[in-house]
């Protein structure tokens, strides 16, 4: 890997004639435009091969910007006088041969893939334990329910179905929180669990009894052994401890009735068995001290600067309307607008407030945070090792996708616009300054590097131009910014901040109802089907949820539906925003054909859409 260091030695052969552009325009009208359009042309250039974590492009990324950071006059932030926090990541795991799974009485051995997988969120720790049978390992206040409530599990492997009481679910057909699999393992490692196996309720439909795939991609664990165990192992074990079925554990269970108990003389012993591939990593952080008795405290502007690096599309392709199979090879994702056109904003905010004629009365500390793509990894690791102190942070603005703002909308989307005290007259000031309108959204989200901040009661808001069809696609290149507008956005969370550096009193955090709960056992949403559209995630007090893109001969684009539409019905379910839509066809299965009105142009259209499977 090349590392930071070493870049300096070869910046000239890779970077510095696109760097060079940047001088361009700066004392002239219209050279924010042109610097922020000429970052962008760096960091999504084909050289830094997608920012993806672990790889050479990201290592010149972080370069990039600490020079940036270096040249506008701001402080070294990071470690030992440096720009760069560092820390180390799991870029991935790789499932290896010593995966292993078996049980007191076992004939022959248990094999991974067929019998049993690894959840790509274990621990890789070998365990034993007694096992013992936890229902849906819920515990629920409100239904006054405890699946953990006659057990003790201290250095037992904790046995449980997916999923949760079909009658639990709500008046949507989601299933609620305590479905997610991380509540589930979090609870049985609260109370000392060795292990966690988890085995597929009854499956309806005659779906297969099908165990997840073991992804590798996904780094995150969550520090307990955890495995996904198939319904024939289970039922074998069950009978030959002489315990009752697995369909008649799950209907006691369906009914609230506690089915929790030891599986006897059953020990269990295993470990995962995967190998952890780590790479350091960096935050980039210049501070630009305050001048006043307020300068202690800190408002914080950040963007990621990672993408997905080089992989094959993650984004569904079409073919006449159906899922077309056949990935294409790895392709070079350079993200421009997300995230350089955030990380673009960054600097130029920077060189706004270095270049006024007076300091700000607080200091602002600029953070490039790596491996958001991949779970906010640099942000969460900021927040756990703050180089300002928390108690000190008055405020978070954070850019994810600023560059690709609709002329024709002239609107910034912000999230967490009543998170704090006087972020909303700050806000309204500056956009009619720069003669931009706003989408405001009460709701924090979760999606972005804010998240970990709002956490820590940290007033923040999210600054985002709104979603597009290039959206985690190879297509996402820089000659599609919008850098006029670009620079519109720039300078008015530039204002935003100056106004809350100024402000008298430090904004006081505001607990705000989440509006985008999480629907579904594993995270993310998981249905049969879908339309092929990029969504528009902000309510923005519109009738309908607004479709950001169509992806080329998907369902919608062969049905006519065209970006700028909003859907506002489909059947006979009203569709207010992007919840509305997803749950409007749950119950549908791939080819069925489906009636979806859309406003365009203030008129309703009628469209009829033949949905395509979503796997």
């Amino acid at each position: 890997m090349l590392t930071v260091v070493a870049w300096r030695k070869t910046r000239g052969a890779i970077l510095w004639p696109l760097v060079g552009a940047i001088g361009l325009g700066v004392g002239c009208r219209g050279g924010l435009e042109k610097r922020f359009q000429a970052h962008i042309d760096v960091l999504a250039s084909d050289r830094l091969e997608g920012r993806g974590v672990g790889s050479k492009g990201i290592e010149l990324a972080a370069q990039y910007i600490a020079e940036q950071f270096e040249a506008i006059g701001l402080e070294p932030a990071g470690d030992a006088g440096t720009y760069f926090q560092t820390f180390s990541m799991t870029l991935r795991r790789r499932l290896t041969e010593s995966a292993r799974l078996s049980f007191t009485g076992d004939a022959v051995p248990r094999t991974c893939g067929k019998d049993f997988i690894p959840f790509s969120f274990s621990s890789n720790e070998a365990f034993s334990g007694a096992l013992v049978f936890c229902g849906y390992g819920i515990t629920e206040e409100e239904r006054k329910h405890d699946d953990f409530g006659h057990v003790d599990l201290t250095g037992k492997v904790a046995l449980m179905l997916r999923g949760e009481p079909s009658a639990w679910a709500d008046a949507e057909g989601f299933p609620t929180p305590n479905a997610m699999l991380r509540n589930k393992v979090y609870n049985a490692k609260d109370r000392g669990a060795a292990a966690v196996l988890i085995v597929n309720a009854k499956p309806e439909d005659d779906e297969p009894d099908a165990l997840v795939e073991f992804d590798a991609e996904n780094p995150d664990a969550y520090g307990v052994p955890a495995f996904h165990v198939t319904r024939a192992l289970t039922g074998e074990l069950l009978g030959r401890a002489g315990a009752e079925t697995l369909d008649a554990l799950q209907e006691q269970c369906d009914q609230s009735r506690y089915a929790t108990a030891a599986i006897k003389d059953l020990v269990t012993e295993g470990a995962a068995g995967f190998e952890s591939v780590t790479a350091p990593t960096h935050n980039v952080l210049g501070l630009l001290r305050g001048a006043g008795p307020k300068s202690r405290e800190t408002i914080v502007i950040g963007a990621h600067y990672d993408h997905l690096g080089v992989r094959r599309p993650m984004m569904r392709r079409f073919k006449a309307g159906k899922r077309a199979e056949d990935p294409p090879e790895p392709q070079i994702h350079n993200g421009a607008d997300d995230n350089a056109s955030g990380t673009s904003g960054l600097i130029e905010i920077a060189r706004l407030f270095s270049s006024a004629p007076q300091r700000p009365e607080r200091s602002v500390l600029f953070v490039a945070f790596t491996g958001e793509e991949s779970g906010l990894h640099g942000s969460k690791y900021y927040v756990e090792h703050p180089p300002v102190p928390l108690d000190d942070t008055v405020a978070m603005l954070n850019m994810d996708m600023i560059g690709r703002l609709k002329p024709e909308e002239n609107k910034v989307l912000v999230f967490g616009t009543e998170c704090g005290d006087g972020f909303e007259e700050a806000l309204t000031e500056a956009a009619r300054e720069v003669g931009l309108s706003l989408g405001p959204s009460p709701d924090t989200g979760g999606r972005s590097d804010h998240a970990p901040f709002v956490r820590r009661r940290i007033p923040s808001m999210h600054f985002y131009t709104g979603n597009h069809g290039d959206y985690h696609k190879p297509s996402d290149d820089a000659h599609l910014i919008n850098a006029k507008d670009g620079a519109r956005v720039v300078r008015m969370v530039h204002r935003v901040a100056d106004r809350l550096a100024a402000r008298n009193e430090r904004p006081a955090f505001r607990e705000v109802a989440g509006t985008q709960p999480q629907r579904e056992a594993g995270g993310t949403p998981s249905y049969r089907v879908v339309m092929g559209l990029a969504p528009g995630y902000a309510e923005d007090g519109q009738p309908g949820m607004a479709v950001e893109g169509v992806t080329p001969e998907g369902p919608a684009a062969m049905a006519g539906m065209k970006a700028g539409d909003r859907i506002v019905r489909i059947g006979d379910r009203k569709v207010d925003n992007i919840y509305d839509y997803m749950a409007a066809t749950r119950g549908n299965q791939p080819g069925d054909t489906v009636s979806v009105m859309v406003l365009r142009g203030g008129q309703e259209v009628e469209l009829r859409v033949t949905l395509a499977s979503a796997r």
